[in-house]
């Protein structure tokens, strides 16, 4: 007879109903498996709303840090930008400032992510400088030949060819807002220092997207 199914092996392929019939089961909510990530880290990670909210309700610690990294739930969600999974960790007291084993918080991760930044903006946070992402390898700092080469990959459509085109024309400055644009990089049209009031300006204001469940 096969062993049964652990509660991170469950959560980790997203099985909803056996994660709960584990929990009835009197399974251990914060139960770390064998990568030391914790049940309502590995939902958060891929994005399984529901099940955070299932293992919340059953008494998952939502400041709980995984074994190596430190990452807690939100880290993980911050990292993967997902929004609904940061909302409902949020609205349950989640640590925004607890540091990982190099001293990242969720904040910083969620300063590389256009697309969930509200919520923290919303909180109060301020957006973590460009430079400081870099120098924590949240994000990478492409050189303009780096990012020619990867536009010279674009050659799947005529759009994409008379894209790829139309940059030997722009200054530095143009071909990163292009490749921001194109390769989905939120940070790559944003220069130094000097730019920085036009980033806090454009990007700590919040708007949020709305979930129906």
């Amino acid at each position: 007879m096969a062993a049964p199914m652990s509660i991170d092996v469950a959560v980790g392929a997203g099985d909803h109903k056996v994660v709960e019939q584990l929990l009835k089961s009197g399974a251990d909510p914060n139960l770390r498996g064998a990568d030391g990530m914790t049940p309502l880290a590995i939902a958060s990670f891929w994005g399984y709303d529901t099940i955070v909210q299932l293992l919340i309700k059953n008494g998952a610690d939502v400041n709980s840090s995984n074994k190596g990294t430190l990452w807690t739930p939100l880290h993980c969600a911050a990292f993967q930008g997902h929004g609904k999974v940061i909302m409902i960790l949020l609205e349950n007291k989640a640590d925004l400032f607890k540091a990982d084993a190099q001293g990242r918080t969720a904040v910083d991760f969620a300063s590389a992510h256009d697309s969930i930044w509200a919520f923290f903006a919303a909180a109060g946070c301020k957006r973590t400088q460009k430079e400081a992402l870099i120098k924590m390898n949240i994000v990478q700092k492409s050189t303009t030949e780096e990012i020619s080469n990867q536009l010279g990959l674009l050659n799947f459509s005529n759009l994409d060819q008379k894209l790829q085109n139309e940059t030997t024309h722009f200054s530095d400055q143009q071909t990163n807002n292009m490749i921001a644009l194109t390769m989905g990089d939120v940070l790559a049209g944003v220069e130094d220092s000097k730019d920085q009031a036009e980033w806090d300006t454009r990007y700590n204001k919040p708007s949020f997207t709305v979930w129906n469940n």
